[in-house]
């Protein structure tokens, strides 16, 4: 299961700066990739809660009900960016592991998303040939499905306010 990834809270507003604006730049000199591939590996590193990034964690409850609903052996959690394991790693491990097919799946949910389009599909064909087992990307999700996700969370919070319980997370 891969999910976006965020910068962790509590990661300085100086090193949070620094890193995104050199991720960001075009084109990067050598000592600018240098210092890039350093903050890199501290944002990947850092360490996550539920405090500073509840991202990372509702990551893996979801993947926890996704294992639990759907039967499945194992469900890995990858990133895109900003926290590890990243997509290459957790495809690394699901091969050398004993199922007997990897089945890739995103929380992005629309088309349109480079990540989604692109580099996802890139990391499962570099592992492809090395994974000695199928490797699936179950993407595009239909766009019905998703719609009807998304009308049934809609139908359960007005139902919710309807009750009484007021407009959402905030109230009123």
């Amino acid at each position: 299961m891969v999910g976006h990834g965020q910068l962790p809270r509590d990661l300085p507003d100086e090193l949070a700066g620094e890193y995104l604006g050199l991720k960001f730049k075009r084109p990067r000199t050598p000592a600018e990739e240098g210092r890039l591939g350093e903050l890199e590996k501290l944002v990947l590193d850092w360490p996550r809660d539920e405090g500073n990034d509840p991202y990372y964690h509702g990551l893996h409850r979801l993947s926890e009900k996704v294992a639990s609903l759907g039967r499945f052996e194992r469900v890995w959690v990858a990133f895109n960016e900003f926290c590890r394991p990243k997509l290459g790693e957790a495809l690394e491990e699901a091969c050398r592991s004993g199922v007997d097919v990897v089945v890739v799946v995103t929380t992005m949910l629309t088309r349109g998303g480079e990540h989604s389009e692109e580099e996802i599909p890139a990391a499962i064909e570099e592992h492809r040939s090395k994974c000695g087992r199928p490797l699936i990307y179950a993407w595009p999700f239909d766009e019905a499905l998703v719609a009807r996700l998304l009308v049934e969370s809609v139908r359960s919070h007005l139902s919710s306010c309807l009750a009484g319980e007021g407009y959402g997370p905030g109230g009123i």
